[in-house]
């Protein structure tokens, strides 16, 4: 068997085992997430100054897209917009607020205003007409798209308490999608409609601004993540130096960095590799590797690292070089 078919084999062998790996702990993780799913609740809660915690639960991605859908928000537009800035719906928000109405008859003025300047004269004491029939006005909310019905006041003048007023109750909703990049950015779409007599008026926002404190790069010095990796080495221990080519799988311990999930550099990659130049099962180490597209501003390189490496294999030969990294 040739050299290549050798290093054919043990690299299949290697994205196997990765792959069944990956498979039982994609299982487990979809058991997991909807045990999380189900006993996540975080109860509503209502602080000083009439801040109110959100009632919050995780869920799936159809239980969100529905409940978007219900509040008659375009889910497609979300998305496609979402789609430029490569980023995914990650949660939403609704918040509702109720008012009551108000409606009563016989109603006493709460107060006077200008005098009337012109005198009335005893031959035509109403010359609007006012003391035939009451008076009626209909109250609106004029917005820059639309005009709210909130209500009607009526005055009749005839009465010693002349006042009438029905004033709608009301139903203000907020809705707000956040979507999130692989960078942990964060970008909200808001949606505010008035609920009035079972009729939505939706409602122009003006203004929506959002500010997300930056990320701080850290330590996570417990982040295990599995590595396909290869490279190039010189053999150490044997004279005349000698060159060698190693692939093999590995696990990443630490990692440093703004985002956790694709950290600038990661730390301390331990596992096992096959080494051409013997031949043999070698235990690797790759102390500290580079993010390459941290390093070059390429995003569609992201998760690949670059770094010294130090391998041993089962006779006690000692390599070292630089290998390349491909995070999953």
């Amino acid at each position: 068997m040739t050299l290549l078919n050798k290093l054919l084999i043990f690299v299949g062998t290697v994205i196997l085992l990765g792959l069944f790996g990956f498979t039982i702990y994609k299982l487990n993780e979809i058991s997991n997430k909807q045990l999380v799913i189900e006993s996540s609740l975080v109860a509503q809660k209502e602080l000083a100054d009439n801040i109110m915690r959100s009632q919050s639960q995780y869920a799936n991605k159809n239980d969100i897209a529905n409940l978007i859908k219900e509040n008659n928000v375009n889910l497609k537009a979300i998305q496609d917009d979402l789609s430029k800035l490569h980023a995914e719906i990650s949660s939403v928000n609704i918040v509702t607020a109720h008012s009551k109405g108000q409606s009563g008859n016989n109603l006493p003025s709460t107060g006077t205003g200008n005098s009337n300047p012109n005198p009335i004269s005893p031959s035509n004491p109403d010359p609007y007409g006012y003391l035939k029939k009451e008076q009626v006005l209909t109250l609106n909310e004029n917005f820059s798209n639309v005009q709210l019905p909130i209500g009607k006041v009526g005055f009749s003048a005839w009465q010693e308490k002349p006042w009438s007023i029905n004033i709608s109750p009301r139903e203000y909703k907020v809705i707000n999608v956040i979507g999130t990049d692989e960078n942990q950015r964060n970008y909200v779409y808001n949606k505010f409609i008035v609920k009035i007599d079972n009729k939505d008026f939706d409602i122009k926002i003006s203004t929506a601004e959002t500010k997300q404190e930056f990320p701080e790069a850290k330590f996570s010095f417990w982040n295990p993540r599995l590595f396909l990796t290869a490279g190039g080495s010189i053999n150490l221990t044997q004279a005349p130096i000698q060159g060698s080519a190693n692939a093999g799988i590995t696990l990443g311990i630490m990692s440093y960095g703004r985002y956790k999930r694709n950290p600038d550099i990661q730390v301390l990659q331990l596992g096992v590799a096959y080494q051409s130049g013997t031949n043999r099962i070698s235990a690797i180490v790759n102390p500290v590797n580079f993010n390459i597209g941290r390093l070059a501003g390429l995003e569609i390189i992201n998760n690949t690292y670059i770094g010294p490496s130090l391998q041993v294999d089962t006779m006690g030969n000692i390599f070292t070089g630089a290998n390349i990294s491909l995070g999953f």
